[in-house]
Order: C-alpha cells, then structure tokens, then sequence
C-alpha cells in the first residue's frame, strides 16, 4: 500500500529516523537502556517548554489525556472556570471540566480571543482559566502570554493548551504566567501519536495540595514522581512512543528551535497569502505557524478531500456546522514549502472543477 503524504492537523508526516526507532526490537520498560530513554526524552520535553525538570510530566495517551489529567488533579468540584473557546478543543476543555464538577462558564469568540473581553469578565471571579494556543478546528492563534497575565492579575490559575503550537512558536513557560500546559507528541514535534507532555507551575501544586486526584491514571502527581525516577513503577509507558518521541525531539533541537519557529512561520505566512488570494475565506483573521481552516463557500469540502486522496495527499474538512464548506490543511513538523504549495495548489485545482 502505497504511504499517503499527511496534510491534516496531526497527526504529521514522520522523518526516517523517526520512524527507524519505531522499528526497532521491544525492550523491556524496566531496563537499564529504557531508563537511560525515559530520562533523556523528560530532560528534551521540558527543554521545549522551558519548564523545571521537577515540574513536567510525560504521559502515554494523547492530548486529551495531558487535557484531562490537569483537571482531574488540579480542579476541585465547584471551581469557577472560564473557558475561553475560538474551535473544538475549547468547548473540550469546558466539557471535561464540567464532567469533574466545575461551575464553567465560556466565553466564544469567532476570531482570536479579545482579551479585554477576558479582563471584563474575571472581574466576576474565576478560580481557573483556560484558552488553545492554536485550536486545529479554526487554525485561530491566540496570545496566550496576554490571556495568562490577565488571569494571573485576577487571582486566577492559567491552563494552556499548546498541542498545536508546542514546537512550532515561541513559548517559554518559565514566563511566569502558566499553571498548568500541555502537548502531544504528534503535532510540530513531529512525533508519532501516543505520548501527552505538561508543565505544571510550583505555585499550583501548592495551593492545590489538599486536592484529592480523581484520577489513578491522569494523577500528575504521581508521574511527577515517576519522571524524576523512572524506575517508579506506576504503568507500563508506552516504550515505542517514547522512544520515536525523543528521536523526534532531538530533531527539534537539531534543527534549532528558531529556526523551526521561524520555518513554520513562513508556511503559515505562504498558505494565508494563497487562501486569500485564491478567494477563500480564512477562518482565523491571521496565518497561524501550524494549520489553516478556510471556507471554500460552497458545499464542496468532502468532494474534494476524495479528490485529494486520489492523489496521495489527505487533508481534512472542517468540524461541526461548518464542515461541508470548510477545509483544513496542518503543515507541521517536517512539510517544506514546495509540499504546502503542490497541496494548496491542488485543491484549488479540484475546487475549481466542481
């Protein structure tokens, strides 16, 4: 069977050496070499987000996962919790809080969040608040760093979710501001699916001590533990992941972070210019680094994602009411120029005829 070149919002097109490691014979997750891999990918992830060692966590899972666990560990029922929602994973957020007990109330916004609308309404009082960095439904980027000293300049904890821009922008955790973040490992590090990453602040595992996790799993807590002894036994990980994981973030580094930030900064700026001049309706109002969503205005989006396969190439349609009309192409991790541009250029190509 022929490989199909990945343009969707994750997961992302793997590069050789990624894909050799997850090739290689299984070992055993107490091992000497294991432990020596577990360490090495902990020290590179929290490398990536500026964060203390002491205060990040790997988790085999996905995304959702390093979502869910934050709440599950940190998030006491009746915590008032702003959800602030420009796509899909926002209303996540919102409604596994809900699910843990949390008194939520969102705020949506159709382009990037207003953060003096953010400032307005925290003067209600909120425990918690949390915003995507990049939502993948929209392809909206937020100023996350603003929204954070918005909530830290009214007492309350910051979330973040950074799965679609860990990798891809500038972040620094060390900035103060986050609480609690989180990412996955098949997005703009250009890992397989299967491993969550979170940062979580000194500050909030203080204040939040007295909180019972309702979670064996999702306990931060107790990965915290593990990440600083990975001879812990808490469950078997995920051994191919973590390996193909750090394989993948040592590219990262390799590469150099700027020179990454700087690569998906002008493919984001290359797809915006051809949306728009090919007169299709983006659904953020600026490039985001890791993904595009944009109205075709026409009921055509499924009919050309076909198309598309046809080709070799999958791309993804929009989430929700929009779906029929939206398209959504990812260029994270390894897409190069010529690759984002054969691919915009072919669904202009297919749009055309229907």
């Amino acid at each position: 069977m022929a490989s199909l070149v990945l343009m969707i919002p994750g997961p992302t097109n793997l590069s050789d050496d990624v894909r050799r490691e997850l090739s290689e014979p299984m070992i055993g997750h107490t091992s000497p070499e294991f432990y020596e891999i577990f360490k090495d990918a902990h020290a590179l992830t929290a490398k990536l987000f500026k964060s203390p060692p002491e205060g990040t966590v790997i988790i085999s899972g996905s995304g959702t996962l390093g979502m869910e666990a934050g709440i599950a560990t940190f998030l006491k029922p009746g915590d008032k919790v702003l959800s602030l929602i420009t796509g899909y994973f926002g209303d996540r957020f919102a409604e596994i809080a809900r699910t843990y007990g949390a008194n939520v109330r969102t705020l949506r916004f159709t382009r990037k969040v207003d953060v003096q609308a953010v400032e307005d309404e925290l003067k209600n009082g909120y425990d918690v608040v949390a915003a995507t960095h990049i939502d993948t439904s929209t392809g909206i980027l937020n100023d996350i760093k603003s929204i954070g000293e918005a909530a830290k300049a009214h007492g309350a904890f910051f979330f973040a979710d950074l799965v679609s821009s860990l990798g891809c922008t500038e972040f620094d955790f060390s900035d103060g501001v986050y609480d609690y973040v989180y990412s996955a490992s098949q997005k703009c590090i250009a890992g397989p699916p299967g491993a969550a990453m979170a940062a979580v602040s000194d500050s909030l595992l203080k204040s939040r001590a007295d909180v019972v996790p309702r979670s064996y799993y999702m306990n931060v807590r107790a990965w915290l533990k593990v990440m600083s002894d990975p001879k812990v036994y808490l469950s078997t990980p995920s051994i191919p992941i973590i390996r193909a994981l750090r394989v993948a973030l040592r590219e990262v580094f390799e590469e150099g972070i700027e020179n990454k930030i700087k690569r998906h900064k002008e493919l984001g700026d290359l797809a915006w210019r051809f949306v728009n001049e090919a007169g299709w309706r983006p659904l953020s109002e600026s490039p985001s680094p890791s993904v595009i969503a944009f109205d075709l205005g026409r009921e055509i989006a499924r009919d050309v994602k076909e198309q598309m396969l046809k080709r070799g190439i999958l791309i993804a349609t929009g989430i929700g009411e929009v779906a029929p009309r939206v398209i959504r192409v990812g260029y994270m991790g390894w897409t190069t120029v010529e690759l984002l541009y054969n691919t915009l250029r072919a669904i202009r190509d297919i749009a055309g005829l229907k």
